[in-house]
């Protein structure tokens, strides 16, 4: 184990039930502090070890008075975490320890302090961490470099869960127990990075139909990472070991549609050289991935309802159908109940897609995982693992992110060239989200929709977004152009 990461050995041995009123909430900077890699608790030990690497947040307030409550009232919580936490290094499993309400429990580097933390940087019995109900209230016993919280240095602070303080080069969070539904044992599914409320309660619902043989529709705004879910569905199925096909419908030409879904025999159209498998074949056995099912032509809705009920698919170019096993994912960004009330998608077909639903969703409603999330776009994209300053952080968690994961990942490598092999900074990413900021639009007459629509060849779906607009917003100005 690396003798530069920070200990912490847990005892509850000294913690005390303390009676403490309710404060009212004032707006503050929590989440402000730098979130990301955090340690290790081995099986059956008492010992943690993690990263160190915190650094104060520059905010745009600072205070006088040395108590902060920071948070919004909530209702008691039956059990709050804390956890420690560092910036700069892969996550790894979560050291933390529960506290009741009433409970106190002291923070330091001392062998007898109740939750050691081994850190140069920190006190023998550095502060105090109280349980108040809704929230955790941190108290500085005269420590030699004090608890800071958003980069200010504190005597006294509250926090809700979310909320962080540093003590040392340790940063420490604060959690409700309800931040893993799906259980403390249960292994985080891989292809979902982020431990926010919404996350945990996605994985535990893709654990719930993944055992299923039924379809499976995922919904959710462009750039969430669908395909990712999808592909969390095949690894926790039984179809783990089969094929995973994954096919983007809006990308695929309506002459070529359905060859590329079941295939053709050698000279069922010009240029048939050879016999081709289609998709459904490919995935015999496995799970079939269709991207955009929203842009699926109504002709191809046809065929698709019948594989969907009857398990046969039919290549072009032969009357002889072949008996396939698929499990089926299907993903969309469009409102496919408004489109089957204009009779755009298939009745049936919705029917028999919408067994198993899941709502993936967008990053602004999980701006808690932007840290941990960050980092791992950084080091599985070209420019490699570097570090984002707290002050980075912030800006990356103050952004609405209309793109969602992948508006995220290409501002961070922009960020990252900008900062030319140093620390990424909240210039860097001002700077690029500036630059990528959309000019003022000139208004879209009902003349510019229906040239739009005639471009992508007479889908509305595909016309809002080369527009940018929203669907119903492109559907009036179609009617208003005599187009529908």
């Amino acid at each position: 184990m690396n003798d530069s990461l920070p200990s912490l050995s847990l005892s509850s041995s000294s913690r005390l039930p303390l009676p403490g009123p309710s404060l009212r909430e004032r707006a503050g900077a929590a989440g402000m502090v730098e979130r990301g890699a955090e340690p290790h608790l081995p099986l059956g030990g008492r010992t943690v070890s993690g990263s160190t690497g915190a650094r104060a947040v520059s905010v745009a307030w600072s205070s006088r008075d040395p108590t902060l409550d920071l948070g919004a009232d909530g209702a008691p919580l039956a059990a709050i975490w804390l956890r420690v936490e560092s910036g700069e290094t892969e996550a790894i499993p979560a050291a933390r320890t529960p506290l009741a309400p009433g409970e106190e429990i002291v923070l330091g580097s001392s062998k007898v302090a109740p939750m050691r933390v081994i850190d140069p940087a920190i006190s023998g019995r550095h502060c105090r961490v109280v349980h108040r109900g809704d929230s955790i209230e941190v108290l500085d016993l005269g420590s030699r470099n004090g608890v800071r919280v958003g980069g200010v240095r504190v005597q006294q602070a509250r926090l809700h869960p979310g909320g962080a303080f540093e003590i040392g080069h340790t940063l420490v969070r604060v959690d409700a127990a309800r931040m893993n539904p799906v259980g403390d044992d249960a292994p985080p599914l891989k292809q979902l990075v982020g431990r926010s409320r919404v996350m945990c309660q996605l994985a535990a619902s893709v654990r719930k139909v993944a055992p299923l043989r039924l379809p499976v529709l995922l919904r959710g705004e462009s750039g969430t990472g669908k395909d990712l879910i999808a592909q969390a569905v095949h690894e926790e199925s039984d179809r783990r070991r089969g094929p995973f096909v994954a096919l983007n419908c809006a990308t695929i030409s309506r002459e070529l549609a359905e060859s590329e879904l079941f295939g053709h025999k050698r000279g069922a159209f010009t240029g048939a050289l050879r016999d081709r498998r289609g998709a459904f074949q490919a995935a015999d056995g496995g799970t079939l991935f269709l991207d955009e099912i929203a842009t699926m032509s109504p002709e191809l809705q046809a065929k698709m309802l019948r594989v969907v009920e009857e398990g046969v698919v039919r290549p072009l170019g032969t009357d002889v159908a072949s008996k396939v096993d698929v499990r089926l994912v299907v993903a969309t960004c469009e409102p496919l109940e408004a489109l089957v009330s204009e009779r755009l998608f298939r009745a049936d077909l919705y029917e028999r897609l919408a067994v198993c639903r899941l709502l993936v969703p967008p990053l602004r409603e999980r701006d808690d995982d932007i840290p941990l999330l960050a980092r791992h776009l950084l080091e599985h994209s070209e420019i490699g693992a570097c570090t984002l300053s707290p002050g980075a952080l912030a800006a990356l968690r103050a952004h609405r992110w209309s793109g969602n994961v992948r508006e995220l990942r290409n501002v961070l490598v922009q960020a990252a060239l900008l900062a030319d092999g140093g620390s990424v900074l909240p210039e860097h990413i001002s700077a690029v989200l500036v630059e990528r900021a959309p000019p003022f639009k000139r208004r879209v007459t009902p003349a510019d929709a229906l040239k739009v629509f005639e471009e992508v060849g007479g889908n509305i779906s595909a016309a809002a977004r080369r527009a940018e607009m929203p669907r119903t917003t492109m559907r009036d100005l179609l009617r208003a152009a005599g187009a529908l």
